[in-house]
């Protein structure tokens, strides 16, 4: 068996977030899971190396592997590290799950800045047309 290259995770932490560290980097290794970036039986950065790249101590990503792990996301093997686990099932829910939340976040955030509802998704056509020109029924 020939072995894969291991993909990096290139993601940011937010040190003034109120989601604690260990929920971003689950969400972002989620996200990549989810959204095929990660694929079936690719490898993990290693615990000390994606400690390493995030400048978070590593017994944090132990945290978020097992956790991975617990929610069927991921599997270890001993002595190799921990590999992606595909259930398209699990990742359909999950996917939702994780949308609803992204845009909970974002509707707060823009409340906040003193958005309506209709500044909103006034804002969101302009954002989707710029990303999506002229493809039909994005807006």
């Amino acid at each position: 068996m020939k072995k894969k290259d291991i993909k990096i995770l290139d993601f940011k932490i937010e040190a003034k977030s109120a989601v604690p560290v260990y929920e971003q980097v689950k969400q972002a290794v989620k996200l990549a899971i989810i959204s095929g970036y990660l694929e079936e039986n690719d490898q993990l950065m290693s615990i000390r190396d994606l400690g390493a790249r995030l400048k978070i101590h590593p017994n944090t990503i132990s945290k978020v592997y097992y956790q991975l792990e617990m929610e069927g996301f991921v599997f270890s093997r001993q002595g190799t590290g921990y590999f992606v686990k595909v259930d398209p099932e699990r990742f359909q829910k999950e996917k939702h799950e994780l949308f609803k939340k992204v845009t909970q976040e974002y509707i707060s955030k823009a409340v906040r800045l003193g958005y309506s509802p209709e500044e909103m998704v006034e804002e969101l056509k302009k954002i989707i047309e710029k990303l999506y020109p002229g493809k039909k029924g994005v807006t």
